[in-house]
């Protein structure tokens, strides 16, 4: 049987433009999952993200004839998401529950804590991990939405700066600037509750 080769984010927007529906479904499979993780970390709590999820990618088939090419797909698709999440803090409707983080973004902020929380074989570790993943999105909460959105973009999403760029439509240097930011904020919050 004659393997069907993977179809380009451009042959799926094509498709997409032309009316086939079942491209933009692949569309969703392809950038569906790493779009909701990112809203979770912007915004904190799974509802709020699934949420804001299915609004970015109602936007995106209802705008797909506007997507010019000029940057990739998945920038596009983050941009929207962005836009999505800082419509949501703006307007309030962030419910706050069901908070989430991730030991991995600990790790570059306090790697002596990632390490200790990482060890889960013991059920002390185990509860360690959860008062440390809870205070971190709390401080990643506390952020300011555009600090936030660098740090998750780039820690925890893995972006290289020129993307987060297009993505938050600022320059490199900007990015960078607002990384640091973040980082020194986000250290300064875990030393005062005395995680690192």
């Amino acid at each position: 049987m004659k393997e069907i080769p993977e179809q380009s984010d451009a042959d799926l927007v094509v498709r997409c433009r032309d009316g086939d529906r079942t491209a933009f479904d692949e569309i969703v499979r392809r950038y569906g999952d790493r779009i909701v993780n990112t809203l979770l970390r912007l915004l904190g709590n799974r509802e709020d993200a699934y949420d804001a999820a299915q609004e970015t990618f109602v936007r995106a088939y209802r705008g797909i004839e506007q997507f010019r090419g000029e940057a990739q797909l998945s920038t596009w698709l983050y941009r929207i998401a962005t836009n999505v999440a800082r419509n949501r803090f703006r307007d309030g409707s962030r419910k706050g529950r069901d908070r989430v983080s991730s030991i991995e973004t600990l790790s570059e902020n306090a790697p002596q804590l990632a390490d200790a929380a990482a060890q889960t074989d013991r059920p002390d570790a185990v509860a360690i991990g959860r008062e440390l993943e809870d205070a971190l999105q709390k401080c990643l909460d506390e952020l300011p939405e555009t600090l936030r959105a660098a740090f998750v973009f780039r820690v925890i999403d893995g972006m290289t700066y020129e993307e987060i760029a297009r993505v938050l439509d600022c320059p490199q240097g900007t990015v960078k600037s607002r990384l640091n930011q973040a980082r020194r904020t986000l250290r300064k919050r875990l030393a005062e509750q005395s995680l690192i």
